[in-house]
């Protein structure tokens, strides 16, 4: 890690306590300013720390999180809770694309191990099971997140088999981490509120970007024959 990376890993450090300080004092003017840096710092330590850096629209990283910044300052706002779900839905596209196109010469297109296959639908119907009744108007919205972020998981899973093992274990706790933090979310805004779910949310959420970002810079820095 170069210094300039190292400097802007401790301002996200710094940025993702505040913000879960922020949090657990219900201080959401502050919040206005540490949610968005979060994800900010994340995108400039990718940028300094991959060797190759694209340009935005030609990174599906990049774009992940662009679209993740988007959904956090949307959803800072609860009458913006549609387009801020329509930003990461559109970010975990991404991610998906992502996935889908690291490189290896030890595997075929999208081999999955049939147990993690299941574990994921099994994990998602149960989900659902749970949320449908609740849902009212939001039910196929929520039903075409939940299979969005399901096969985000399934393609991250995907990497076990592709990539290095250091590397796919980021990917896979990073996609694992998203699915916590969104179900979460999920349970706390239709079924029913519980005491520190924002801060649940937004640690599963910090973790989760922080583990595709780190999985990402090492795909990209480490040489295809390598991987």
């Amino acid at each position: 890690m170069n210094p300039k990376t190292k400097r802007l890993f401790f301002l996200f450090v710094i940025v993702s306590i505040a913000e879960i300080v922020m949090i657990s004092t219900g201080n959401e003017t502050l919040r206005l300013l540490t949610k968005p840096l979060i994800i900010a710092s994340l995108a400039a330590i990718y940028l300094t720390a991959v060797s190759t850096p694209k340009k935005l629209y030609k990174d599906a990283v990049l774009m992940g999180l662009f679209f993740s910044w988007i959904g956090d300052i949307l959803l800072q706002n609860d009458g913006y809770f549609i387009p801020g779900l329509m930003a990461f839905l559109t970010a975990h596209i991404f991610y998906i694309f992502f996935f889908a196109s690291t490189q290896s010469g030890n595997t075929s297109f999208f081999k999955l191990r049939p147990v993690m296959l299941i574990a994921v639908i099994a994990y998602l119907i149960e989900l659902m099971h749970l949320l449908w009744p609740h849902l009212g108007g939001m039910k196929i919205p929520v039903l075409i997140y939940g299979i969005t972020i399901s096969t985000m998981l399934s393609a991250a899973f995907w990497q076990y088999q592709k990539l290095d093992n250091t590397t796919a274990l980021y990917l896979i706790i990073g996609a694992g981490f998203f699915v916590a933090s969104d179900s979460i979310l999920a349970l706390n805004k239709f079924k029913k509120q519980f005491d520190w779910a924002g801060i649940c949310i937004m640690s599963t959420y910090i973790l989760a970007q922080l583990f595709i970002v780190l999985g990402a810079i090492r795909y990209r820095n480490i040489p295809q024959e390598q991987q």
